[in-house]
C-alpha cells in the first residue's frame, strides 16, 4: 500500500494571510485543495465538480470558491499554488539528495 505524506510547515502557515484572513471553513477547504495538489503532484483541473469535491464540500464550494481561488493561479494545466509549487520542488530535491546519499551508504 502506498501512503502519501507531506511536510506541513506550521510556522509558515500561521504567519500566512491564508491563516489570518480566512474563516475556519475557508481554511479547511483551502488545505484540502492543497492536499489535492500534492496528491496530483501539481495543479488541480479547472473543473468546478472536481474542485468542489476536493475542497471537501461540493455544496459549499460555490460560496467559498472566489476566496479560495484567489490563492491559486490558473494556467493551461489547471490551478496551481505558487508557494506549494516551491515546496514540492524543494521536497523533490531533498528526496533525490537523500536517495543519492542512501545509495552511497550501501
Amino acid at each position: 500500500m502506498k501512503l502519501n505524506g507531506f511536510m506541513w510547515w506550521i510556522d509558515r502557515w500561521r504567519k500566512s494571510t491564508a491563516y489570518t484572513d480566512m474563516t475556519l471553513e475557508q481554511q479547511g477547504a483551502y488545505r484540502n485543495l492543497l492536499d489535492e495538489c500534492v496528491l496530483r503532484g501539481g495543479p488541480i483541473p479547472d473543473d468546478d465538480r472536481i474542485l468542489g469535491k476536493a475542497c471537501g464540500d461540493p455544496k459549499r464550494w460555490p460560496k467559498i470558491r472566489s476566496v479560495l481561488l484567489k490563492r491559486f493561479t490558473l494556467g493551461p494545466d489547471g490551478y496551481r499554488n505558487e508557494t506549494l509549487d516551491v515546496i514540492l520542488r524543494d521536497t523533490a530535491k531533498r528526496r533525490e539528495k537523500m536517495a543519492t546519499w542512501r545509495s552511497t551508504r550501501t
